[in-house]
């Protein structure tokens, strides 16, 4: 298929899968009862447990963020879910006509509405794409789960969208349920009901969960039901379910009301908690949203008559149900709702109140919240308060401890912690361990949420845990720590760490150079003065950790080097979190790394013996006098102002004194990091990031002759995840006249003993490789020496590395002549000497430049190349640089043969891109042009794809085949199967081809063969129709209409298949003629049939009407 994009496992899957500091879910099976993981994990254990079919779109900010799991248990281990089964699993690009694909598989493979419902799973910005195919789709079991994620154009910053994906809903007529928290029997249960509301209405449903929070944080979860137990409440309820009610309301009442039932839960559209007579009730759609809210209002209810309903069900709005939920007493319902909404919500709830009586007796207001609104226990308790005076905040905020009567190995203590530092340092890895050994404490429930902000100093990395006594009340957002660790003094710059510690909480900083003096010299003394006066002015406890002391502590032992440093860290956490501990520290180092490595515990005796005797944690006292400072500089200020001259001030003009004043006014910082990535900024290497090193000659031969001791193997493209093949090319022809502008070209490749089989319909995978000319002018400009060797490690496979030259790597692993997405420009910054270049690239990689950025993107069609030549000054060392630049990805083509006609060989039709840059260069699309220039006898790398092209069982079934362009190269290979199976005997059915292109003369691709297959009878009729041959345009659809008699009979009368391949746009007019034809049948039966798109509908899931558009 031309154009198709190639659908491949990205390599930060392993990066998701294991950010869960307390163990990757590596069998779903394993997810159940009391388990440590994400409330994403759990969804996608309990969409795994009913799906047979999952289609997975990729998700902004990270493409795997919704589907690392199901891929790891479908495609990886192939664990069986509770149908017995391994679901098949497809991975899309997001993109305009998105659910095409799902369409024309299903349509295909024939999907039983009753029992199985087609799985999606996919973020927020997917669904848009998608309306339009499911408004004019039809009905099909379709469960869809959202996941409420999207990533801000201008900012950067990955944020919470339930509006984008409610609109499209609402505009289509679909169902939404949501959870109203993160109880694991909440978040299944919404999961299973919206699994079968699609499958008991035959329609699509929504599944709309958080985003960023149910991915990224990590907790306990209690009463998790198995795979086993998930399948068994699906299957009750699909034996218990009744005949569907006609209104969609009615539909989703019915549902909540028969899982009630089945499953002994009181699930409703609205959930009320709060005060039993609130005057004042705030309305929150949203897991996190509802949580943070239900948090501070249970706790503020004790003292004000305040309360909270929770919508689980946005769409459709069951009026009569919200009335009922809210409470009689309220004077004032607070709609809350993002700034990017429509004000749905509250339009809703204004109409239930006006149509149930009750409008004139309450006031409305509405909370509109940024979508980069942080929800916390003060954040909220400040919004709520705007609406009702008199919240207790001391009531809201205070949280008590228990006392630790007895200290062992496994306490842990009850708090929130805080750990800040730059992206690349070794306390990244700290924090996870920490939340690990503090889970181990069976009396405390835990949790961690880790954020990246690659906007500031480079990189910043922010982690939250929170630890308290099991079965409390408890948030995972941490706003008032306990215990600060501040990696690096810079981070004090960019943000007000301070402002989120509780007055008496511990700050631990860490000091990275040489103590020359003291501490107090050479660290506190240089620290900003309104952190030593906040620290003064809370009473804070202030230590260093003093990171210099790290090389001395890894000569201890061998077995603590290079992890001394966090050792360090951790040490200096539990002297603050639990001095009572003693010698168990060592305990909780050891737990921490789990079973990581061995150590023995006198080593680690030893190595706090050390820190220690090194003060390698030191307190500082806090002095009063601190909380002065910034009054002392201000008197400081005056006086010098008032020795100033009195002439300079008469002098001095008024637009400079103002410019002044106003340069004066300092911004507040910021409380909290703006997250922008899931992952650590990419000019440092994260652990399933790809690395490469310069390795010489004499590196390469050592493992080439010890391979067994380096684990070296000679393998075809190990970097990729499906079985490739080398072959040859046979045959390269262009199709259209040379002078024509669109150059379409018939390729063949020799297969002969490669072990390469395909079926029909199967679409061809290119491995492309870059031009050697470019290759070689790049290597000249950057002064690389191209036979230099680069060790690489693999992109889908961090444990596996490749030896390849400078020349191989961007011959074959680098698109560095494709186009450089933001981060590239991010990425390339710091590389940059000259300062104008470097604040360009900055300006490029920020919302500041997103327009611009776009220009060169969409207009100028900027390269790699390009940039590096415009911006001299960034130049990374050539292993740096193979580090930013994207990697080449295989590009996807219909095949246009048949293996039985042609068993030693694979045809290919394709259509070179190409066009003309602002500048008037000739670009190109990169593997049609790779492939129009190879020669005859020229390898490549090839893999096979499944299709949903598949002819019909049985022979003598007609086909109707219809294709724009190079859509007709799977009809090439339809014609050429039945010529097969006529030759073993069968009886074939008639064949109609119907063809879309611009002129006859210069695009009748296969013309001569068509004409030649109809001459002997192979072909039955052919409908070609060119477009721009006479003065009235004539269109493909016009040629199927003209002969609707005898497609009537191919299609009705002898159960025929009908073949859409190309582009989208006609799939309407196609669709529409394809309806007349059944009218026309039905006509001549003397039938009507009410609802025409439905048999439509119904021939796509027999299989016998068959999209494949793009």
């Amino acid at each position: 298929m031309s154009g198709a994009s190639s659908v491949a496992e990205e390599a930060a899957s392993s990066h998701i899968i294991k950010a869960n500091p307390f163990g990757a879910s590596v069998d779903p099976h394993l997810v159940k009862n009391s388990v440590y993981t994400s409330a994403a994990t759990v969804i996608n254990q309990t969409i795994y447990s009913l799906a047979s079919l999952i289609f997975s779109y990729e998700t902004a900010a990270a493409g795997n963020l919704v589907d690392a799991h199901l891929l790891l248990w479908a495609d990886h281990f192939k664990r069986q879910n509770a149908l017995g089964t391994v679901p098949l699993f497809h991975r899309l690009e997001p993109r305009s006509g998105a659910a095409n694909a799902i369409f024309g598989y299903t349509s295909a493979a024939g999907v039983s509405a009753a029992v199985s419902p087609v799985t999606a799973v996919l973020g927020a910005n997917t669904l848009p794409y998608m309306q339009p195919v499911l408004a004019q789709g039809g009905k099909l079991p379709l469960s869809l789960n959202v996941c409420a994620v999207d990533v801000d154009v201008e900012s950067g910053a990955v944020f919470l969208n339930y509006a984008a994906p409610l609109a499209v809903a609402r505009a289509l007529g679909v169902p939404v349920v949501s959870p109203t928290s993160y109880n694991a029997a909440e978040i299944q249960n919404t999961t299973v009901l919206n699994h079968f509301l699609a499958a008991w209405t035959g329609s699509p449903s929504v599944n709309l969960y958080d985003g960023p929070d149910f991915a990224r944080t990590f907790r306990k979860f209690d009463s998790v039901l198995a795979v086993e137990d998930v399948g068994r409440l699906y299957q009750q309820l699909l034996a218990s379910a009744p005949a569907v009610p006609a209104s969609l309301e009615d539909a989703v009442l019915s549902a909540l009301e028969l899982f009630n039932n089945v499953a002994g839960t009181s699930l409703a559209p609205f959930e009320y908690e709060g005060h039993s007579s609130p005057e004042t009730v705030y309305v929150v759609h949203g897991a996190n949203e509802a949580a943070q809210v239900s948090h501070v209002v249970t706790k503020a209810s004790l003292g004000s008559k305040v309360g909270v309903v929770k919508v689980r069900v946005p769409f459709p709005f069951a009026k009569q149900q919200f009335l009922a939920a809210l409470p009689s007493s309220a004077r004032n319902v607070v709609v809350l709702a993002p700034e990017n909404s429509a004000s749905s919500l509250k339009a809703d709830v204004s109409a239930a109140l006006f149509l149930g009586g009750r409008f004139s007796a309450v006031q409305i207001h509405e909370y509109r919240y940024p979508v980069s609104f942080v929800w916390t226990p003060i954040t909220v308790l400040k919004v709520l308060g705007e609406f009702h005076a008199g919240l207790d905040e001391l009531l809201v905020l205070s949280q008590s401890k228990p006392v630790i009567d007895t200290v062992t190995a496994n306490t842990s203590p009850s708090g929130s912690f805080l750990i800040w530092t730059r992206d690349n340092s070794d306390l990244v890895q700290t924090a996870g361990k920490l939340a690990l050994s503090l889970s181990l404490d069976d009396s405390k429930d835990v949790s961690i949420r880790n954020k990246f902000d690659t906007s500031v100093v480079g990189g910043v990395f922010q982690s939250q845990i929170v630890s308290l006594v099991r079965g409390s009340a408890t948030t995972a957002a941490v706003d008032s720590a306990d215990i600060v660790i501040i990696e690096s003094a810079s981070i004090l710059d960019h943000f007000d760490v301070l402002a989120t510690v509780k007055p008496g909480a511990s700050v631990l900083l860490v000091n990275h150079k040489k103590i020359a003096n003291s501490v107090e010299a050479d660290v506190v003394e240089k620290l900003p003065e309104e952190f030593k006066r906040t620290l003064s002015k809370n009473q804070l406890q202030f230590s260093v950790i003093d990171f210099s002391i790290v090389e001395d502590l890894d000569a201890v032992s061998d077995s603590t080097k290079g992890f001394s440093a966090d050792f360090l860290a951790q040490l200096a956490f539990w002297k603050a979190a639990l001095p009572e501990l003693g010698g168990y520290v060592v305990n909780k180092l050891l737990q921490a790394n789990g079973n990581g490595f061995e150590l023995l515990a006198a080593v680690l005796d030893k190595f706090v013996a050390t820190v220690d005797e090194k003060n390698g944690v030191k307190a500082v006292e806090v002095l009063p006098e601190w909380a002065e400072i910034s009054d002392a500089m201000e008197v400081d200020e005056e006086e010098k102002k008032e020795q100033s001259s009195d002439e300079m001030e008469q002098d001095k003009p008024e637009a400079e004194a103002a410019a002044e004043a106003e340069a004066e006014e300092v911004k507040p910082l910021p409380f909290f990091p703006t997250e922008t990535s899931f992952f650590p900024n990419p000019r440092v290497q994260p652990p399933s990031a790809e690395d490469t090193k310069h390795a010489g000659v004499a590196d390469l031969a050592t493992k080439l002759t010890f391979p067994e001791a380096f684990g070296v193997s000679r393998d075809l493209r190990p970097d990729l995840p499906v079985k490739n093949f080398v072959v040859k090319v046979q045959e390269n022809k262009r199709l259209t006249p040379s002078e024509y502008s669109r150059n379409i070209f018939h390729i063949e490749f020799d297969i002969t003993g490669t072990g390469l089989k395909y079926e029909i319909g199967e679409a061809l995978g290119i491995h492309g490789r870059n031009n050697s000319a470019a290759v070689e002018a790049f290597l000249i400009s950057y002064g690389v020496d191209g036979d230099s060797l680069v060790e690489v490690s693999d992109k889908e496979d961090p444990s596996l590395w490749e030896i390849r030259s400078a020349r191989q790597a961007l011959l074959e692993n680098v698109d560095f002549l494709g186009k450089p997405p933001k981060r590239f420009y991010e990425s390339l910054a710091p590389f940059a000497s000259d300062e104008k270049e470097k604040a360009a690239l900055e300006k490029l990689a920020s919302g500041e430049g997103a327009e611009e950025l776009k220009k060169r993107q969409d207009v100028d069609f900027c390269s790699y190349v390009d940039i590096l030549d415009e911006f001299k000054s960034a130049r990374p060392s050539f292993d740096e640089l193979v580090k930013i630049i994207a990697p080449l990805k295989r590009r996807e083509y219909s095949i246009a043969s048949s293996q039985k006609v042609h068993p030693n060989a694979v045809h290919l039709l394709i259509v070179v891109v190409d066009w003309f840059d602002s500048r008037g260069r000739p670009r190109f699309g990169h593997c049609s042009k790779y492939l129009s220039d190879l020669k005859i006898g020229d390898e490549l790398v090839v893999s096979v794809k499944p299709s949903v092209m598949k002819l019909p069982k049985l022979p003598e079934q007609p086909i109707v085949m219809s294709g724009l362009g190079t859509g007709l190269a799977p009809f090439k290979a339809f014609i050429e199967e039945k010529v097969w199976q006529q030759a073993q005997g069968h009886t074939v059915g008639e064949i109609y081809l119907y063809m879309g292109s611009r002129h006859k003369k210069e695009e009748y691709l296969y013309g001569e063969l068509w004409e030649a297959y109809k001459e002997a009878g192979i072909l039955t009729h052919i409908g070609a129709a060119f477009s721009r041959d006479q003065p009235h345009k004539i269109y493909i659809q016009d040629k199927i209409r003209s002969s609707i008699e005898d497609l009537t009979d191919a299609i009705c009368s002898k159960n025929g298949s009908f073949y859409l391949c190309g582009p989208t746009w006609p799939v309407p007019d196609i669709t529409a003629c394809l309806e007349d034809i059944v009218r026309n049948g039905a006509k001549k039966e003397g039938k009507e049939i009410a609802d025409v798109a439905k048999v439509v509908e119904d021939m796509k899931e027999e299989g016998r009407y068959v999209l494949e558009v793009y």
